[in-house]
């Protein structure tokens, strides 16, 4: 949910980190236990990140023993001298390799490497690194990861979000935590969302399938962006990370994301790009099982355009 640290003064360091954290993508559970700025953090300077690449994702993480899978993945380039920010939406149900594993949909990296490795963190982040790896042919520097809930706590720090929705959505069987289903409408226009509304309008596809929620969630984000630069929003980062140190997780290094808040300054919504896969995949099955497959003579090259930018 990229990118996604709190800035020192809101009306001035912008929550890049936010948007990330938000989608889902967090990160600061493990490593802000007790969080404290250590000299070695202070002393790292935003210049010296330069580009970073980042996982950053939602888990269906709900109950003990159950697969916990990554049902957002946003591959995100993050280049902190020239302030830009790419994002790649990845599907969750595009078949891929992972590596050490077998052929899946890609949402089960995560699950796949924790549960291997005693429910390691770091372990399901790397097997999310190697996928992409291998995959992509894309090197990833850190993954940042938050949950339903997490999700919820980010958006509600921000005293809600408010988005500009371009049509009447609605779904009578959205699917709720405890696995049973409700009725949830949000109209179209202009509209204030809370942690949970925003929840809901970010994972509903009903409607309009895997594009609409995509869409829905880069609305978010922006919102989230955009509400960061509210001159009424001014905690500081170490309080706003120890109030919310367990809205994420991450393998991102502290010092490292000390720096990547102080860089949020310039960024703004015009430095931040989106794209998907859609011309790039279709609907298959893998014996009885529903997946994307996709052109993948296509994919990779596409991805690392777009990510460094030789492709708008």
């Amino acid at each position: 949910m990229v990118l996604e640290l709190l800035a020192h003064r809101f009306n001035r360091r912008r929550l890049l980190e936010g948007w990330v954290g938000a989608m889902l993508l967090g990160g600061f559970t493990a490593p802000f236990r007790g969080y404290r700025v250590s000299a070695a953090a202070q002393d790292v300077q935003p210049a010296s990140l330069g580009v970073l690449t980042i996982v950053a994702g939602g888990l269906d993480s709900r109950n003990p023993g159950e697969p916990e899978n990554s049902d957002v993945l946003k591959l995100c380039r993050v280049d902190v001298p020239n302030r830009t920010l790419r994002v790649v939406s990845i599907p969750r149900d595009l078949y891929v390799t992972i590596p050490g594993f077998q052929q899946d949909k890609i949402t089960r990296a995560y699950d796949f490497g924790t549960k291997a490795n005693n429910e390691s963190f770091k372990a399901g982040a790397q097997a999310i690194k190697d996928t992409i790896a291998q995959n992509f042919g894309v090197e990833v520097d850190a993954v940042i990861l938050t949950t339903f809930n997490g999700f919820q706590d980010i958006v509600n720090a921000f005293g809600g979000v408010d988005v500009t929705n371009p049509y009447d959505v609605s779904d009578d069987a959205y699917p709720t935590p405890d696995y049973n289903v409700k009725s949830i409408y949000f109209p179209a226009g202009q509209i204030h969302l809370n942690g949970q509304e925003a929840l809901e309008f970010s994972r509903t596809r009903h409607q309009d399938g895997d594009d609409g929620r995509v869409m829905r969630q880069e609305l978010v984000i922006r919102g989230l962006l955009e509400r960061s630069h509210s001159s009424d929003i001014k905690p500081s980062i170490t309080d706003l990370l120890n109030k919310h140190r367990k809205s994420y997780d991450t393998d991102l290094g502290k010092s490292k994301q000390l720096a990547l808040a102080l860089s949020a300054p310039d960024f703004t919504n015009n430095d931040v790009s989106f794209t998907t896969l859609s011309n790039y995949i279709y609907g298959d099955y893998a014996g009885d099982m529903w997946i994307y497959s996709g052109d993948w003579s296509q994919i990779p090259g596409y991805v690392q355009g777009f990510l460094d930018g030789s492709i708008s």
